[in-house]
């Protein structure tokens, strides 16, 4: 979740997350790299001089959560407006065939007529 978290805010906001955890070039770095660097910055470092990734992605989503690096929306208008859309389609795909099932089962149960297709 971190790496996904990570990914979309150094593409919307990489300059908060570099001025946050004090991180040049963040948009060039893979979100990999990007966790590791946070790490580092943060202490999360196991014996080695390993990053301790888990600890490192719990700072990461800890501050967001705790809008340290400012007020962030995971969607645009012209995103959620996407959706919307795309919401709507599919409830109006699903509606159709709902009603086709409906009027199937009214013709089998005979509570409506047969339609004569042989007039049109």
């Amino acid at each position: 979740m971190a790496l996904e978290l990570l990914d979309y805010l150094k593409t919307h906001y990489a300059g908060l997350v570099a001025a946050r955890f004090k991180l040049e070039g963040v948009a060039s770095l893979s979100d990999e790299e990007l966790l590791e660097a946070i790490g580092r910055k943060r202490g999360a470092l196991q014996g080695g001089k390993r990053v301790n990734l888990q600890k490192a992605a719990e700072i990461a989503i800890y501050d967001f959560r705790a809008a340290v690096m400012g007020r962030i929306t995971l969607e645009t208008p012209e995103e959620f407006a996407e959706w919307l859309a795309a919401g709507q389609k599919l409830d109006a795909q699903r509606q159709v065939k709902k009603d086709a099932i409906e009027l199937d089962r009214k013709i089998r149960f005979k509570k409506i007529p047969r339609p004569d297709l042989r007039s049109s």
